[in-house]
């Protein structure tokens, strides 16, 4: 009975290394800026970057795409600093916001001077940002792209998604209407896709667009500019 015992232990053991090995060979292929990206980042923080003044009113925090490195969001950053307002794109735990969905509630903390949050997330780090909306009365809203929350939430949200998406399916998407309040926005840019929401280049699993990166960020600019406006 002993030695059957210990065989079941020892399996365990190799089964817990073999799998924290595997993990750790995953983790470190992540997606990568682009060059156009570069040309955006912002101020190192850690190793996430921030934008705008740090003063501002109004301040956003970005919580990237599962496995995406946050400079390849830096143009969303550099051009909601160029309107006024603070951005933080910290980098997460292998760059999964699941393994740190808190880390807004510090940079909120350590910025007593901004009135406004809003979270943004991409992907998974959307559904990641969702979970702390109830912790902070700062938090004035939440911004999805090509995301859902977790659970059914209270706070005005605009969701915006591609409706090429291979990623993350549209119907998914357009579910999560019973998740959030009946005053929320959903945008869908008709030839988006999933990674344009980033510049990092192609995703697994995702469909071509004719859009670059670039143009459908833009058009996501501008609904967030309108969603900030109107609340």
């Amino acid at each position: 009975m002993k030695r059957w015992l210990k065989r079941i232990s020892v399996s365990l053991l190799i089964l817990v290394g073999i799998l924290v090995v595997a993990f750790m060979i995953w983790a470190q292929f992540d997606y990568m800026p682009t060059k156009e990206a570069q040309q955006y980042l912002g101020e190192p923080v850690g190793q996430g970057y921030q934008f705008g003044d740090d003063t501002s009113e109004t301040g956003f925090i970005f919580y990237q795409g599962a496995k995406v490195d946050p400079a390849a969001y830096s143009y969303l950053g550099h051009q909601l600093a160029k309107e006024g307002y603070y951005v933080a794109l910290p980098k997460l735990p292998f760059n999964i916001a699941l393994l740190d969905s808190k880390k807004g509630l510090s940079i909120i903390e350590d910025h007593p001077k901004i009135k406004r949050w809003y979270l943004i997330g991409h992907s998974l780090g959307g559904s990641a940002a969702s979970t702390i909306l109830e912790d902070s009365p700062k938090i004035k809203g939440m911004i999805f792209l090509a995301s859902y929350p977790i659970d059914a939430i209270d706070t005005p949200s605009l969701t915006v998604y591609g409706g090429r998406d291979g990623v993350l399916p549209v119907k998914d998407i357009e579910d999560s209407k019973q998740d959030v309040r009946s005053d929320a926005v959903f945008h869908l840019i008709k030839d988006g896709n999933h990674a344009n929401f980033g510049m990092y280049g192609k995703q697994k699993g995702d469909n071509n667009s004719p859009l670059t990166s670039k143009a459908q960020q833009d058009e996501t600019l501008k609904v967030i500019q309108k969603f900030v406006s109107g609340q």
